[in-house]
């Protein structure tokens, strides 16, 4: 039987400033049921309460907080921030809810990072007790397109993909899949239209992609479905055996001129928005109790709940 309810219970929790720029954000959850996501034009993460919608806004040294990790076991709940960098070097940056910097990574194999080919996306750690805790994986879905695993002694193995006889072509989101009896690394290879799962030894299992699968982007783990943003199509689910469903539809089939955009008397604006579809979703996350929330990329963006109980 589905674990996933009929009814959506669809709420915007934030809508940003279109003239502060774009939200290309991921998003993530802390032990106390609030939610942190990109400031609208980076350089800034927002702290929201989703009962009643107030946030603060916390300075941090990150041109895009594109992908954001909560590390669930921290005592002071710090995440991980993704940035792929504007002008500056991609790097990862763990930081906690006061914006204090607590650790920082660079291109494995390097010291100060790669401006030019360093663009990461995506980070996943595992958290659960065993012989992989501490490991992070990481995409470079901006750069080289290439997946790293770094160990908690700073080895590390990098992996393109031809294990799956097919490179990696923007790895653009990862999440440890702890859905069935052991855990796995599910890899949102958006421009080859799948998602990829390894062991967390780095072995190939298999990959899962459909019809409806056009760019996935995020994924999170909701009970026996991994919750997957498709940034030019829906709301994405993927069960246990590899079925794929809409959750949630797109506002429209087709992307139209200046999307995720729109194009009106020359100008670049915000789209036209409404509840129940998306336009281009982005980042996801899932609370303790279930409730999903997730981003999308836009001038402002918004910020949107689902299935909360």
């Amino acid at each position: 039987m589905s674990t996933i309810p009929n009814e959506i219970n669809w709420k915007t929790l934030y809508s940003g400033d279109p003239k502060d720029g774009w939200l290309h954000s991921g998003v993530g959850v802390f032990s106390d049921g609030q939610i942190v996501f990109e400031s609208p034009g980076g350089g800034a993460f927002i702290v929201l309460n989703p009962e009643d919608e107030s946030f603060t806004r916390v300075e941090v040294s990150a041109a895009v907080l594109h992908g954001i990790t909560v590390l669930q076991n921290s005592n002071d709940d710090a995440f991980w921030i993704c940035d792929p960098g504007a002008d500056t070097s991609g790097q990862l940056l763990l930081v906690n809810r006061k914006g204090e910097l607590l650790r920082r990574i660079f291109r494995p194999g390097t010291i100060e990072g790669d401006l030019v080919t360093w663009k990461p996306t995506t980070v996943a750690v595992v958290e659960a007790e065993g012989a992989h805790k501490g490991d992070i994986w990481i995409g470079d879905g901006y750069g080289e397109s290439l997946v790293h695993r770094i160990r908690p002694d700073g080895s590390f193995q990098t992996f393109d993909g031809s294990s799956t006889s097919l490179v990696f072509n923007c790895p653009h989101g990862i999440a440890i899949d702890t859905r069935g009896p052991e855990s796995l690394v599910a890899i949102a290879d958006r421009r080859n239209k799948r998602i990829v799962f390894f062991t967390l030894d780095g072995e190939y299992v298999e990959s899962v992609s459909s019809e409806l699968m056009i760019g996935p982007s995020s994924i999170a783990v909701r009970q026996d479905r991994l919750i997957v943003t498709d940034l030019y199509g829906a709301m994405l689910s993927v069960d246990l055996a590899g079925k794929v469903e809409v959750l949630i539809p797109s506002i429209k089939p087709e992307r139209g001129e200046g999307w995720p955009n729109q194009i009106k008397d020359g100008e670049s604006l915000a789209p036209d928005v409404r509840d129940g579809a998306v336009n281009s979703p982005h980042g996801v996350a899932v609370s303790s109790n279930g409730t999903v929330f997730f981003t999308e990329w836009y001038f402002g963006g918004r910020v949107v709940q689902i299935f909360h109980p």
